[in-house]
């Protein structure tokens, strides 16, 4: 099965549509599994575990991110899933709210934000990114 890492064209084509029609608030639920060694697609970076190269993705995105108004609602490690493929496995776990679908996509497109997004890309090996909206 093919890894998951950025949002394809027409999936950003669906969420600018969304974005046209709704301003309420979403919730970007994250699941992600990283890479034991990060895969660095420039060179110049240092070997680190995925976990480190995701921890600089979070710290030089953090100020764009703020700027958006993403909170983190919260994160954590997944520990097993119940229901869902056994062989499937997830190691971090993230809900971050941000005011509308239009703040993530123009925080997204920001120039800070892809810069950072190097970061994430060598950290993991699958995610998924899931945005949720509340009940009306």
């Amino acid at each position: 099965m093919a890894a998951h890492l950025e949002i394809p064209d027409e999936n950003v084509a669906v969420m600018e549509q969304f974005a046209r029609d709704n301003a309420q608030p979403i919730v970007m639920v994250n699941l992600m599994s990283l890479r034991e060694i990060a895969e660095y697609e420039a060179e110049g970076f240092a070997n680190c575990s995925g976990s480190e190269a995701f921890a600089r993705y979070t710290q030089e995105s953090s100020e764009v991110r703020q700027q958006a108004g993403a909170k983190l609602i919260w994160s954590g490690k997944a520990l097993h899933m119940p229901i869902g493929p056994a062989e499937k496995t997830w190691d971090m776990v993230a809900l971050v709210e941000y005011p509308s679908a239009r703040a993530y996509l123009d925080m997204k497109s920001t120039a800070a934000y892809q810069a950072a997004r190097l970061h994430r890309r060598a950290a993991l090996l699958d995610s998924r990114l899931i945005m949720t909206a509340p009940n009306a």
